[in-house]
């Protein structure tokens, strides 16, 4: 750990003009051994963590394999959203959940620029958010390309929810964040009944730096925190290991060749370098022209 860098990163935050940030965190070897807070934040703040979500919802799938609530990973949609069931297009019946983890699903999606995206505000507009995607033209086979995509993780919230007969943030809570002490306010849900924070503009995927931190502890030590197991070591590994279509991605989580990634638009990170056994947080406030920070955590580990 490079703590030179960190005893100046007031000036540093300074000197790059970084006035959106909020908070930075360092864990090192399960001890918390940095914390600062700008912007009247506090321990106790919590910020919107947007797409670090995807990374949390993974996880809330491997808790549904782990208890049986799904069965396989390769299981096909199809046989939860009944929308994907209809012979709309030859694909959908071949799509499976492990295409949802890895957004590799094959639907057609244009992201637009600067979250102004044409497709989602149509899907926005619409009653039914799952029928509304399946009518979505495709454009390759699943598992063959990966796109980096809203659809797949609306999917994947989706088919947790029908799985369970509830929703994906009651499984998640149960299971998830209330053994692991960590509060959050329920996650929005559409008007079909999916959970998706990302819904509207007030984001309910806010947590405080040090809950957030906890989600990667929870992933250094293997699914298991303060001697509690709450998702297998196996589900873990996989969720982490490269893909063959992005060695870069795993199940909902970045990889690098020094560690793996939970990262939101707007500069919100977490970053697990195993070899280094830290964890650091980076949380920032949300603006059209954010900012990323990434420089901060590969600063912290570089000496």
């Amino acid at each position: 750990m490079n703590h030179a860098f960190l005893n100046h990163l007031d000036d540093y935050i300074i000197e790059h003009r970084y006035r959106l940030v909020n908070s930075v965190l360092v864990y090192e070897n399960d001890e918390l051994v940095f914390e600062r807070y700008y912007n009247k934040f506090t321990p106790e703040s919590r910020n919107q963590i947007k797409s670090v979500w995807k990374s949390i919802l993974s996880l809330t799938l491997g808790i549904c394999l782990d208890k049986g609530i799904i069965g396989s990973i390769d299981d096909p949609v199809c046989r939860y959203l009944p929308s994907f069931n209809e012979d709309i297009h030859p694909y959908h019946k071949r799509m499976t959940i492990r295409h949802l983890l890895t957004m590799s699903s094959g639907i057609y999606w244009n992201g637009g620029v600067h979250y102004h995206c044409p497709m989602f505000e149509q899907l926005r507009r619409s009653r039914n958010w799952i029928e509304h995607i399946a009518d979505v033209q495709m454009k390759a086979l699943p598992g063959s390309v990966f796109q980096y995509k809203e659809w797949d993780v609306i999917l994947l919230s989706a088919v947790i929810g029908a799985a369970c007969g509830s929703s994906s943030w009651n499984i998640c809570d149960k299971h998830l964040f209330q053994p692991l002490k960590i509060i959050s306010d329920k996650w929005t849900q559409t008007k079909c009944g999916v959970d998706y924070p990302s819904y509207d503009a007030d984001i309910t995927s806010d947590l405080s730096a040090r809950d957030l931190a906890k989600i990667g502890l929870l992933m250094l030590n293997g699914g298991e925190l303060n001697g509690e197991r709450i998702i297998s070591e196996e589900y873990v590994k996989a969720a982490i290991s490269p893909l063959d279509i992005n060695s870069g991605y795993g199940y909902l989580w970045w990889l690098s060749d020094k560690g793996y990634h939970g990262r939101g638009f707007g500069g919100q990170e977490l970053n697990v370098y195993p070899d280094n056994n830290i964890v650091a947080v980076v949380q920032a406030t949300v603006t059209p022209s954010s900012k990323s920070y990434g420089d901060i955590c590969a600063g912290i580990i570089n000496e």
